[in-house]
């Protein structure tokens, strides 16, 4: 789990006040997500919450129709979407318009862009789904690694907002010293996103699973546990990203002894990592309607 509080009080201070100030999920959000939690949950039962929020069924049909299903004909009927989609997939779906109502104004990013954040968040996304299949996990589960994906490096946007000075300063010795964000954040500011996401996370009372994503992406080792969690599949597809070259300013993803978390058996240049590359770049062009479901484009 995240390390214990060490951060010097006054900008873990500034950071908690910030989150506290920060809008929670919304009423019909918390619905959705307890709706999906429970035993037996069928379409009709998230139906009844979800129509009375006219912009969220609006946002929910525009997935089921968009390029990303490529369905033959148009979906108009809420009850019908959610059945295509599957609980899963609309639970996530709820959860990513929230991630984006929250964090896409313009003013929260300062020491690197919106585009330089997202892009970067979506190719791990997308890496993590891929690496989640790759691993057995049945299709109804992928939705959730890609949105573990997503929200993997939230933490990094209260940073850089409360503290663009010395974020760019830990930006620019991170990508001089090689050593990865996390640290250079805690020298620079005292606190680190792993540490502001678990807070994030807590704030929106996110799944333990979840949870762990969002803070222990970079102190986790390699496992061969059974089943692969959303930490195994986020640590490895945030570095892959970096790979890629989607990566945020600050270098390549390392773990806390300043090594790359690509898993063991792969080579950075080798052909297993090619070939899934390659196949994240195509569900990324897929997948930007999770982009497009916050209105960005």
């Amino acid at each position: 789990m995240a390390a214990p509080d060490t951060a010097a009080p006054a900008s873990l201070g500034k950071v908690r006040a910030h989150i506290l100030r920060m809008a929670g999920l919304s009423t019909t959000a918390i619905k959705v997500l307890r709706t999906c939690n429970e035993p037996g949950a069928c379409a009709n039962d998230l139906n009844r919450v979800i129509s009375l929020d006219p912009v969220l069924t609006g946002r929910v049909l525009q997935v089921i129709n968009s390029a990303y299903y490529s369905l033959p004909s148009k979906v108009n009927s809420l009850t019908r979407a959610i059945i295509l989609l599957g609980i899963n997939t609309v639970k996530n779906v709820v959860l990513s318009f929230a991630i984006f109502q929250s964090f896409s104004h313009r003013d929260a990013f300062r020491a690197f862009t919106a585009d330089q954040f997202w892009t970067h968040s979506l190719c791990t996304a997308a890496a993590a789904k891929l690496l989640a299949a790759s691993r057995g996990v049945p299709l109804a589960e992928r939705e959730e690694f890609f949105v573990a994906g997503l929200m993997h490096d939230i933490g990094k946007i209260p940073l850089n907002h409360l503290f663009p000075e010395a974020y760019y300063e830990a930006v620019v010795h991170s990508q001089s010293s090689g050593r990865g964000m996390r640290c250079e954040e805690n020298c620079s500011i005292g606190v680190d996103h792993c540490r502001v996401g678990h807070m994030i996370a807590r704030k929106w009372q996110l799944s333990p699973a979840l949870t762990a994503a969002l803070s222990d992406h970079h102190t986790h080792s390699e496992t061969s546990s059974v089943p692969f969690s959303l930490v195994d599949a986020v640590a490895q597809a945030d570095t892959m990203a970096h790979h890629m070259g989607a990566g945020t300013p600050g270098g390549i993803s390392l773990d806390e002894n300043g090594h790359s978390r690509l898993p063991m058996h792969w080579d950075a240049a080798g052909h297993q990592l090619t070939k899934l590359s390659a196949a994240v770049e195509e569900e990324i062009e897929k997948a930007k309607v999770f982009l497009e479901i916050a209105g960005r484009n």
